[in-house]
């Protein structure tokens, strides 16, 4: 997992052209659901939709506000 902190903007898990400006950090646990009783780790990032040339002290230039989430083993494509 890439290294993400506030203000961070990254781009959505499935790879799509949407990106967001981190402003809060969160984790959460999903069942594996492959019958071993594990879970996966997950990293939730929320903030604004933003587009990925946005300068670090910009806020959101495009509405919305949500959430993305990756699982501990994904890649997060981030611009600082």
């Amino acid at each position: 997992m890439t290294e993400i902190k506030m203000g961070d903007i990254i781009q959505d898990p499935a790879g799509t052209d949407y990106w967001r400006r981190v402003q809060d950090l969160g984790y959460d646990t999903s069942s594996k659901d492959d019958g071993s009783g594990e879970y996966w780790k997950l990293h939730v990032f929320i903030g604004p939709f933003v587009t990925p040339d946005t300068t670090a002290d910009g806020l959101g230039n495009q509405p919305g506000f949500d959430r993305y989430i990756f699982r501990e083993d994904e890649q997060v494509t981030r611009r600082t």
